[in-house]
């Protein structure tokens, strides 16, 4: 099998995309990239990403692989929870706080190592792309602790839209305010709910 065949493959078995770094691992040079993306079979998307031509990829995906170390959180957990209506304006990442990141199509939110895998999942979206993201439970605590920094009407209905779903985990919300230092905090909103 030749050096664009394996990058065919690859992008097959990788739901229509291609990450420079899976070609190197294959030991295939960038020269066959380009001249896949001469031919029209590949375009770029993002640095060291590329896609069939036909296929749209969403862009949590491009800055989950822009952003390794990034996590879909606060708003935009939110929002994939069903616990806003509200789109949000710029995508809420968290990165650890010995990274340091700019980039202004997103809004950063740093949080200490030992903390910042805390309610790590993988998410996977309608177009068969997988995104890092906080769980529901780490979702409620960010918002809990940046309170102050949320608009008050997303925060409420996020914490109302919490108690009301059914999937919700109790126990591992109290134990993420236990880590967080806002166990108080968090009773204190849920004895009003």
């Amino acid at each position: 099998m030749d050096n664009i065949e394996k990058i065919k493959e690859l992008v097959e078995n990788n739901n229509g995309v291609l990450l420079v770094k899976e070609a190197e691992k294959n030991n295939i040079h960038r020269q066959y990239i380009k001249q896949l993306e001469e031919t029209g079979y590949l375009r770029k998307v993002s640095k060291g990403i590329y896609v069939k031509e036909d296929k749209e990829v969403n862009e949590f995906y491009i800055l989950g692989q822009k952003y390794k170390k990034g996590i879909f959180s606060h708003n935009t957990a939110l929002y994939f929870y069903d616990l806003t209506d509200r789109t949000p304006i710029k995508l809420d990442m968290t990165f650890p706080s010995y990274i340091t990141v700019h980039d202004n199509s997103i809004k950063i939110h740093y949080i200490k190592e030992e903390k910042h895998l805390l309610g790590l999942k993988e998410m996977k979206l309608q177009d068969g792309t997988t995104i890092q993201i906080y769980d529901m439970e780490r979702t409620i605590c960010d918002i809990i602790r940046d309170r102050n920094k949320i608009d008050p009407q997303i925060f409420n209905d996020a914490v109302k839209g919490y108690i009301k779903k059914k999937n919700k985990n109790l126990v591992l919300l109290y134990e993420y305010a236990e880590k967080f230092k806002i166990e108080n905090i968090l009773r204190n909103y849920m004895e009003v709910l």
